[in-house]
């Protein structure tokens, strides 16, 4: 039996020549079995070299009968003093065949793949060899002897060796998906003109071909290299392209440079070498590595210029002529587009941006008829009738590598402009003052309207009182249509008006048109004056949109809001800052009771925090309250009216209430108070409520927002 695993290479001819046939006549008292290998120490699993390349093995067997090393087909047995860099193939044992009784042999490697060497060996004695797999003892390949027909025991064991080929790089660049050139070691097989050619490197005075690539075109290059089984790439792609897609292999760790296959597109005009690829094998018995230039160019030129646009009207798309669609002149194949008096065309240039463009629109019809517009959006507006009239043309021009190209395309449309109306005549928005003290009032319609005459002063009249309700006296003195916008009127009056009068603008008559012949309703609407007043409440807290820094109190930085007496781990509080709902900003505060208001034996409350800063400070005077409120759900059920107050606390108190069962519900509604107050102090707070003696059903829920206070001028 084998009596130690590791020998000294020292006496390892001692032993070779303690073994052999010319003592066969003298048995020895044990046999034991061992080798060695260059490349595997003790170990006959898990060698490898690359073709032309070879290992040595040594049998280091005791106690022999017989010996033998058989190689597979196409390797060879190698002697001789050669060193690394040699062609191995000079130092073949001549005639030497598959098969060595020597006990040491170099072994040549000529074939890819897993080739054998196989060592056969006879011995007197039983004997077992201990592998060593590389990890662990535990796991070892274990050879047992076994008994052949004269009585001798044998081990047959193979060395496997994986042999890898040589790395030839191998490069197949593609165009729309076809094959634009085929690039190897030895060769390069590219199609021009759809013929096939090919360079080998044979080839004297070569001439690398140069493609001819477009900007914006896909390129893809592939790297479809089989011999010598690399594992790693490196791609040098050429300077004037940009990744469009990759192909990783599964490999979420590739990047584009090393990756299976690459898409490039071309971004410069210019031309440039192709680049280059190196491949890889890391495993370190046999590390390579081959770098395959790519030795022709690209020369990147522009795509043809195609001129691409749309048009709309109203926001709609009327028509798109794209770059391959060029219109004819015949204009019987053309859109006819029907459009309201002053309605507005849009044009819009899609064209393909490489570079800077030139653009001209030019128009024959419409406003901007005989001009030609030069941005990349232009508008036309037509505010005369007109039947089957044409729009124009567009022109797009740009210079690359000092060739200017140019396209040219007509616009087909035909305009049909009619004098129509869908719809009333009406007044648009808040009738306003021109100021806070002013003696003008301003509408607008929503249509354009004709020129009226100065009698239509008598359709109309203005009422209304002070802040202090006492009747006013004002007289309208003209009305006219302003010239430079022809949907406002301007109505002057024999008396100032101030922004803290309530007023109302009545209109009775049917003498004010619109240009398509339809009056203005007639209407009874209040004048909202104009308020320049500097904002009361803190711009930071009007709207809740600072958070408090902590969710206690509504949890919005400047307020305060009641809750349901709960320990202060577990209170709940009515009003709470909120980013579910706003009217201004992102945040509002909400409100929410699913319970009998009534329940609650205190108000329920949200007010300004004088300790965090929310100090109003409010001179004696008038002012203007106001706020939006949405009411979601639920009704008060006692008071049934004047049930939500608004209060100003401080020297004297405002309090202003309001029905919150007669607010719409599901919209936001804005509420305004005017009345006098001050002077303020400080502890003076703004307060917004139900007070203690309010009941209720079902879930009362509202958001506030926008809370504002402007002082007013009075008279």
């Amino acid at each position: 039996m084998r009596t130690f695993k590791l020998i000294y290479i020292s006496i390892l001819a001692l032993l070779v020549l303690g073994c052999n046939k010319d003592n066969e006549n003298e048995i020895p008292e044990f046999s034991d079995i061992s080798w060695y290998t260059e490349a595997g120490g003790f170990a006959h699993i898990n060698l490898a070299r690359e073709v032309g390349q070879s290992i040595s093995f040594m049998d280091l067997s005791q106690g022999i009968y017989s010996h033998e090393w058989v190689l597979d087909s196409g390797n060879f047995f190698i002697e001789g003093d050669f060193k690394k860099g040699d062609d191995l193939t000079e130092f073949i044992v001549p005639n030497s065949g598959l098969s060595s009784d020597a006990y040491n042999v170099n072994v040549l490697f000529m074939e890819e793949g897993l080739q054998g060497v196989r060592l056969y060996n006879k011995f007197y004695h039983p004997v077992e060899y201990i592998g060593y797999n590389g990890t662990s003892h535990e796991e070892a390949d274990t050879l047992t002897s076994y008994m052949d027909e004269e009585g001798m025991w044998v081990i047959d064991t193979t060395f496997y060796v994986d042999v890898y080929g040589v790395l030839e790089p191998e490069v197949i660049i593609e165009k729309d998906g076809e094959m634009l050139v085929h690039i190897k070691t030895d060769s390069i097989i590219y199609i021009e003109n759809g013929e096939q050619k090919i360079i080998t490197d044979q080839d004297e005075n070569i001439e690398f071909p140069t493609f001819d690539v477009e900007w914006g075109e896909v390129i893809t290059y592939r790297d479809v290299t089989s011999a010598g089984r690399p594992d790693s790439r490196a791609w040098t792609f050429p300077s004037n392209t940009s990744v469009n897609d990759y192909d990783n292999g599964g490999d979420s760790d590739l990047d584009p440079e090393n990756a299976v296959s690459v898409d490039l597109i071309f971004d410069s005009f210019e031309k440039s070498g192709a680049g280059s690829l190196e491949i890889e094998r890391t495993a370190e018995v046999i590390a390579s590595k081959v770098k395959l230039n790519l030795p022709f160019t690209f020369n990147v030129i522009p795509p043809a210029l195609k001129a691409d646009f749309k048009v709309y009207h109203r926001g709609v798309e009327v028509l798109h002529i794209d770059g391959d669609n060029v219109p004819s002149d015949d204009i019987s194949t053309w859109t006819t587009l029907d459009i309201a008096l002053d309605d507005e065309l849009v044009f819009e240039d899609l064209t393909l941006e490489i570079t800077d463009l030139t653009r001209e629109w030019n128009f024959v019809s419409g406003a901007k008829s005989g001009t030609t517009g030069t941005a990349q959006t232009e508008t036309n507006t037509y505010s005369d009738i007109i039947n089957a009239a044409k729009v124009g043309s567009f022109t797009v021009s740009r210079t690359i590598n000092n060739e200017e190209q140019t396209s040219t395309k007509v616009i087909p449309l035909l305009l049909n402009v009619t004098l129509t109306q869908d719809g009333d005549t009406e007044v648009l928005g808040d009738i306003t003052t021109t100021d806070e003290i002013s003696n003008t009032i301003l509408f607008s319609s929503n249509e354009e309207l004709k020129d009226f005459e100065t009698t239509v002063i008598n359709d109309f009249s203005v009422t209304g009182t002070d802040v202090n309700d006492a009747p006013l006296s004002i007289n309208i003195t003209s009305v006219n249509l302003n010239p430079d916008n022809k949907k406002e009127v301007v109505i002057t009056v024999d008396n100032d008006i101030y922004n803290s009068d309530n007023l109302q603008l009545v209109y009775t008559g049917t003498a004010i048109k619109s240009r398509a012949d339809i009056p203005l309703n007639t209407f009874d609407l209040p004048v909202i004056g104009i308020n320049n007043a500097v904002e009361v409440l803190d711009e930071a807290f009007k709207s809740f949109e600072e958070y408090k820094g902590k969710a206690t109190g509504g949890a919005a930085k400047g307020w305060i809001s009641s809750h349901d007496g709960a320990p202060k781990d577990t209170r709940y509080f009515y009003y709470q800052r909120t980013d579910s709902k706003a009217s201004e900003g992102d945040y509002s505060m909400m409100f929410f009771a699913d319970y009998d208001l009534a329940t609650i034996a205190k108000d329920k409350k949200v007010e300004t925090s004088v300790s965090e800063g929310h100090i109003l400070d409010v001179p004696e005077g008038v002012y203007e309250v106001s706020l939006d409120i949405y009411a979601e759900d639920g009704a008060i059920t006692s008071p049934l009216n004047e049930n939500f107050e608004i209060k100003l606390t401080g020297t004297t108190t405002l309090s202003y209430k309001i029905d919150y069962n007669a607010l719409p519900k599901g919209e936001w509604t804005t509420i305004k108070i005017r009345n006098t107050f001050g002077p303020s102090n400080s502890a003076t707070k703004l307060v917004l409520q139900f007070d203690s003696e309010v009941s209720s059903s079902g879930n009362v829920h509202f958001y506030i927002d926008n809370v504002s206070m402007r002082g007013l001028k009075t008279r």
